[in-house]
């Protein structure tokens, strides 16, 4: 039953995965069909949002009510939101059509990761969690030139039922083959008015605002007066988590920020036609799958330090070829970084948590991942709307540098 069940989480995986990819080769047709080119960023920050907004939201619910259920609604709210935006008829309802996907999907990676933990020991962690991103690798790899292809011969619509497939049969195999352990679930009372702060605070946060910082402020300190906040803050008694929580930011905001806009590059750029430019960002893909089917592995064996850190220096060192005008070390670069980065900071946390508290923290990592990879897109959709490519390529230089300075306190928290 537990290989049915890692069957079903891939297929999910899979479904995140080309979701991301599949959409960005879509878009420049999306546009010339609707209008709106100025929804762009939207189209990207919209789902990205919902993502970081909702991941904690879940993982908080699957402490409470269980993973099982909680991972098949995630499924079911992010197909409801696919269907929609296959069905929509202007750049703003597409906007709100890729929030609802984000709504469901920003459980669909934290909860699956956290299943994993369940179900699996530590020691057979690392080779279901190969399975877990050579899927979503694999599935980013084909999702481009899928996309292109689709979107070519067909119409960009269909892109968005790509997912039905492969959401429908992975709740099915979930529902009756997913057997987690059975765990003594939080009775603690939810923190809504923390969940009200939050979403506040994440609104404006996702709008660069000025009311970003005092409303964080807030949060923290309404936080700090309760045993049981919505906010985990809890989980900064241990130094891995707290070490994570910058550098995950600041890796989310340069990779997707910069690969979420890749194809428009390439097609806008280069004058390459959606399939062209699927087929373009092969080394990319190829190196995001080639380092995230061994991630964990090498995590295990040389340590989680020494994986992240090349991760992060693989990043800035990308973006540097990219403002030389080296596109395929550039893409590599971004590639290698994809895929070293987010397993091993994950599995790094989940050691050294409780494992009630599983949920919580792997969700956690998700947000904020997804949270730096949502401020870094809506930035980076800002610099090139204002400045061009190059001062993007510029931008995402930046931000992957302080990565790098963030990487020296996570290297610190794991070898103690």
């Amino acid at each position: 039953m537990r290989q049915w069940a890692l069957v079903g989480i891939v297929l999910i995986t899979c479904l995140v995965a080309m979701e991301g990819t599949v959409v960005s080769t879509a878009m420049p047709r999306t546009v010339a069909e609707l209008g709106g080119s100025d929804h762009i960023a939207l189209v990207f920050s919209a789902y990205l949002g919902a993502l970081a907004i909702m991941g904690p939201v879940w993982g908080n619910l699957a402490d409470r009510w269980g993973a099982r259920p909680v991972y098949i609604l995630c499924v079911v709210v992010f197909l409801i939101g696919s269907t929609w935006a296959s069905m929509v008829h202007s750049m703003q309802e597409l906007v709100l059509a890729r929030f609802v996907q984000g709504l469901g999907g920003g459980g669909l990676t934290p909860l699956g990761q956290t299943v994993l933990s369940l179900i699996y020991e530590r020691h057979e962690r690392a080779s279901a969690q190969a399975w877990l991103v050579s899927a979503f690798g694999l599935a980013s790899l084909f999702g481009p030139p899928l996309g292109g292809w689709i979107t070519q011969e067909f119409d960009w619509r269909w892109v968005f039922l790509l997912s039905l497939p492969f959401g429908g049969v992975g709740a099915v195999l979930l529902f009756f083959f997913l057997r987690p352990p059975a765990l003594e679930l939080r009775q603690v009372p939810f923190d809504w008015l923390g969940l009200g702060l939050f979403v506040v605070w994440m609104l404006a946060a996702l709008q660069i605002s000025p009311w970003m910082l005092p409303l964080g402020l807030l949060l923290w300190l309404y936080s700090r007066r309760l045993e049981h906040p919505f906010l985990p803050l809890p989980l900064l008694r241990f130094p891995v988590f707290g070490a994570v929580s910058g550098l995950a930011i600041l890796l989310g905001a340069g990779l997707f920020g910069g690969v979420s806009f890749f194809p428009v590059f390439l097609q806008d750029f280069y004058k390459l036609n959606p399939v062209e430019a699927g087929r373009a960002m092969l080394p990319l893909m190829l190196g995001w799958v080639a380092c995230s089917s061994q991630s964990a592995r090498w995590a295990l064996r040389f340590g989680y330090g020494r994986i992240v850190g090349l991760s992060a220096l693989s990043l800035f060192g990308g973006y540097v070829a990219l403002c030389l005008d080296s596109v395929v070390l550039g893409q590599i670069g971004l590639g290698m970084a994809g895929g070293l980065s987010f397993t091993p900071l994950t599995l790094s946390v989940q050691d050294a948590v409780p494992r009630e508290q599983l949920g919580q923290a792997t969700s956690s990592v998700v947000f904020l991942r997804t949270l730096g990879a949502s401020l870094g897109t809506a930035l980076m959709g800002a610099v090139l709307h204002s400045y061009g490519f190059a001062w993007m390529f510029r931008c995402g230089a930046a931000l992957s540098l302080l990565g790098v300075l963030a990487f020296l306190p996570y290297r610190r928290a794991v070898s103690s």
